[in-house]
């Protein structure tokens, strides 16, 4: 597969390219072991109390992905997100991503897992109706029902009720080989709603905390939290943020996309071009790319 830098890109035993290759790289052409490469969507919602703080999900230690990891509310792109009915039923960015692959099934997903993990709905400005697709959270989840269905049932003719320029694209992460299960999922943040409060599934995520990013990699360095290259990556970007509005504008300009890289997954701060020792010995991009301007807050 070639790099970016006209490059060919070598697969190592790890399943990294090896090479720097283009934030917008073809799912289609990425290196794959038989495990299909499912679309996903994550959530960095983030609020001021008072200052900076990021919310983060425990997984449960029954998931056969990244069992008892720390991470943020998010999954796999359904087939109700590519609904026919979506067009009519939210708001999009004028400008959208050209980053992003079938960005609105990818905004939709954003929404929908954050409902359903952490019971808070972005981008909707009814609190009646907020309230009201969160209680069918569970219906949700069992895909007892479609998020459009509730959204279609709610509204009146013609509104559109889901304001999906709540979500700034802010980095694309895909999983290595080897692994049970492959994503490719594209990194939204947003500000929590005024008012909401995370309460998790206790399925899938079994513990929400709001964290400092700083207090977040401290934690993590000291063996407290368990976390891989993504998670650290995004909680390193927004540790040079103060406060909510900071983060907020920085992904709403966005920056060149820098690819990342890393020395041990689970271990080693994540490092992005542009940054030094990027290329030290042992080091290995990766198949994960941030256009998130990392702030100056000492």
């Amino acid at each position: 597969m070639p790099g970016s830098d006209g490059s060919q890109g070598v697969v190592g035993d790890l399943g990294w390219p090896g090479v720097r290759l283009p934030v917008d790289v073809p799912r289609s052409t990425l290196p794959t072991d038989g495990v299909p490469i499912r679309p996903a969507a994550t959530v960095v919602l983030v609020d001021d109390r008072p200052d900076l703080h990021v919310l983060a999900l425990r997984r449960t230690d029954a998931s056969t992905f990244v069992a008892g990891h720390t991470l943020f509310p998010g999954g796999a792109v359904d087939d109700g997100d590519h609904d026919d009915r979506w067009p009519d039923l939210v708001v999009t960015p004028s400008d959208e991503s050209s980053t992003l692959a079938d960005p609105l099934a990818l905004r939709v997903a954003a929404v929908r897992e954050t409902i359903e993990e952490v019971g808070i709905a972005l981008g909707v400005d009814d609190p009646t109706l907020a309230r009201a697709l969160v209680a069918r959270r569970r219906d949700l989840e069992a895909d007892r029902v479609d998020l459009a269905d509730l959204l279609v049932a709610a509204g009146p003719a013609g509104a559109a009720p889901l304001d999906l320029t709540v979500l700034h694209p802010m980095a694309r992460w895909i999983t290595p080989m080897p692994s049970n299960k492959r994503y490719d999922a594209a990194f939204f943040l947003a500000r929590c709603p005024a008012g909401a409060e995370p309460v998790v599934d206790g399925r899938e995520a079994v513990h929400a905390e709001w964290m400092r990013p700083a207090d977040a990699l401290a934690r993590w360095e000291a063996g407290e939290l368990t976390m891989i290259s993504p998670t650290v990556g995004v909680f390193q970007r927004l540790a040079g943020h103060g406060d909510a509005a900071s983060a907020m504008a920085a992904a709403a300009a966005g920056t060149p996309a820098r690819q990342a890289s890393v020395l041990d997954e689970s271990t080693d701060r994540v490092r992005f071009e542009g940054d030094e020792g990027l290329d030290d010995p042992g080091r290995r991009l990766t198949m994960g790319w941030v256009w998130l301007d990392p702030g100056s807050v000492a």
